[in-house]
């Protein structure tokens, strides 16, 4: 099941030291993820601290557990369920209006 997530660091994250904690964490994360095989797309928004990725993991614990405390507890995170535009349009072949 692919995901698209989306996450945006805290706003009360600001000080340097936090802000050093945070990307040190929040780099940690990311690497777990890039390693995890379970990533099909990710990045860094370019207007505002935060990130996208797409994850394509069996069911939403193996998705919690790649996001991991350290993105958990510094971000506000999304995470919305994709479904192809071909099954999709399978679906509507199946129920017609």
């Amino acid at each position: 099941m692919r995901f698209l997530v989306t996450t945006e660091v805290f706003e009360t994250i600001h000080k340097e030291e936090d802000l050093k904690r945070q990307t040190e964490l929040i780099t940690s994360q990311i690497k777990t993820i890039m390693n995890s095989g379970k990533l099909v797309n990710g990045g860094q928004f370019g207007d505002r601290r935060g990130h996208f990725f797409v994850i394509d993991v069996a069911n939403e614990l193996e998705l919690l557990e790649l996001l991991g405390r350290n993105i958990l507890d510094s971000c506000k995170v999304e995470s919305h369920p994709i479904v192809s535009f071909e099954d999709l349009f399978a679906f509507f072949e199946r129920h017609p209006p």
